[in-house]
């Protein structure tokens, strides 16, 4: 009885010892072993791994559309800055000509069109997307179009149409593309466009100044 009773506490001490010491040190990407352990880590996805439960298998979804940012800080209650509270509102002018008559008066740009920061950003943002067409300094003699390689020949900036185009169109033209030019919403955020606008503002602004006879 004795010997049976030893021979257990003996076996179970040896389970024991073999449980803990089949146990591998976390270190690294291994966490350790754990116990129960559906019950204590939820399997995530992968950010970009296939996901079977989603109608796509897409892991990494985009936001649900109408979505807006939260820009304030939800901790502290603070509501973030009125500027970009405003950029972020989503963009409900129409794509019509309607729409793109009542951009003019409809919406104006929240930044501050002097600052040379939002310029110099507008600046870089231009040279990248705008003058390939509209040429480095907004003539409309871009690369391709002087080389002829684009048939649809860009107006200047300095065209007095243009110099007289409310800002709220030019975002709109941005925004959903307009004749030969297609949108830059896909490549420019809202601020980047309002970003853009400003630098041509600004090249505007340097050509009257420079030309007043002609204005």
């Amino acid at each position: 009885m004795v010997t049976t009773k030893y021979i257990r506490l003996v076996l179970a001490a040896g389970m024991l010892g073999m449980v803990f010491t089949g146990c591998k040190k976390a270190s690294g990407d291994y966490p350790g072993d754990q116990y129960t352990f559906d019950m204590i880590s939820s399997r995530a996805y992968e950010t970009y791994a296939l996901n079977t439960e989603m109608p796509d298998s897409m892991s990494a979804l985009l936001p649900v559309q109408g979505t807006v940012p939260y820009v304030g800080n939800a901790i502290a209650g603070t509501a973030g800055d009125s500027t970009d509270r405003t950029i972020n509102l989503p963009y409900n002018i129409p794509n019509t000509p309607e729409g793109y008559e009542m951009a003019a008066t409809a919406i104006s740009s929240p930044l501050d069109q002097k600052d040379p920061k939002v310029i110099a950003q507008g600046q870089h943002f231009f040279v990248i997307y705008c003058a390939i067409c509209h040429g480095v300094e907004g003539n409309g003699k871009g690369t391709i179009v002087v080389n002829e390689k684009y048939s649809a020949i860009p107006p200047s900036y300095y065209d007095p149409a243009i110099l007289a185009l409310p800002d709220g169109k030019m975002f709109h033209t941005l925004t959903y593309g307009k004749g030969a030019m297609q949108t830059y919403a896909f490549a420019l955020s809202k601020k980047e466009r309002w970003e853009v606008i400003a630098y041509i503002n600004s090249l505007q602004d340097a050509y009257v100044a420079a030309n007043p006879v002609n204005n």
